[in-house]
């Protein structure tokens, strides 16, 4: 790779930007924007280009929190559109990719080092080789990323798992506890960042009452966590990221997700993965600098 590229991580609140080179992020380059001062992300490129690389850039990688179809995407959570082509246009030919954020931190994955990440189960034996993982995030909304990593290639799927309906056992579990469960009705309005306040409405404001829900909590993350390891077989690793599974998985709550997560499962095959937290924010610009682009001639 020659020449500078651009990451951009765009969620529904902020958006960090970034350089790389060769594949590595550039630590000092990294700002971040509240999306709120701009009306589309065009404008916050700018800002950041003009100080940032007033030359230009040869290529741009977009993270984006929300669908992605090709070669357009937008964001979820505010009116902001993507096109590949016109954004070519606006940075004199560059060429450029987008991405989910989810996608984005799928790629960033084989390359997080430990001080990047907090192991809530470690691997029982190191395996090696290529293997699959699986990205979950919790936040504003929920999505996830299904990762294969094999020889030296990382390659993602495109998923908007949050729109699913509840599995049974997730749902019996919240039915049991919370009085109007049923409009819980998909994996993110449950599992996200309005689901998490609706929930912890029904216990009490105090001390106890804060720590009985992380607890529900994190036994209903540890059912959907079985489910998945069942649906995506991620034997490298379950990486959660965002603020709602931090808030879970790093308070007192995180045995009871371990607890959960390690029941045995009712097959003949034992089924295992490593689970752990991203706290790196910069994790998805990594992913943006570390993916291997296809030939401009594709985004034509």
């Amino acid at each position: 790779m020659t020449g500078l590229r651009l990451a951009a991580d765009v969620g529904g609140t902020n958006t960090r930007l970034g350089l790389a080179r060769d594949g590595l992020l550039l630590a000092d380059t990294v700002q971040s924007f509240r999306n709120e001062a701009f009306g589309r992300f065009a404008e916050v490129m700018d800002l950041y280009l003009h100080t940032a690389a007033p030359g230009g850039v040869a290529e741009v990688t977009i993270a984006i929190a929300g669908p992605v179809t090709g070669t357009t995407a937008r964001l979820t959570n505010r009116d902001w559109h993507f096109n590949v082509a016109a954004l070519s246009q606006h940075l004199n030919g560059a060429q450029v990719h987008l991405l989910n954020d989810l996608a984005a931190l799928g790629q960033a994955c084989p390359y997080l080092q430990t001080d990047c990440l907090d192991t809530v189960i470690a691997p029982a034996s190191y395996t090696g080789g290529d293997g699959q993982r699986l990205v979950v995030g919790i936040g504003t909304g929920f999505n996830l990323s299904p990762v294969l990593d094999a020889d030296g290639q990382v390659q993602y799927l495109n998923v908007e798992y949050g729109h699913v309906s509840l599995p049974l056992d997730v749902a019996e579990h919240l039915r049991n506890h919370v009085p109007d469960a049923a409009k819980f009705a998909t994996v993110e309005h449950l599992f996200s960042g309005r689901g998490h306040a609706a929930v912890r409405m029904h216990f009490p404001k105090d001390d106890t009452g804060t720590r009985d829900f992380q607890a529900f909590y994190a036994d209903l993350l540890a059912l959907l966590a079985r489910n998945l390891m069942l649906a995506f077989l991620p034997t490298q690793g379950m990486y959660f990221a965002g603020a709602v599974a931090r808030s879970i998985l790093v308070s007192p709550a995180r045995a009871n997700f371990i607890e959960g997560f390690r029941q045995p499962f009712e097959l003949d095959a034992r089924i295992a993965a490593p689970v752990h937290v991203i706290l790196d924010d910069a994790a998805a610009l990594k992913g943006c600098a570390a993916l291997r682009l296809p030939g401009p001639h594709c985004w034509k």
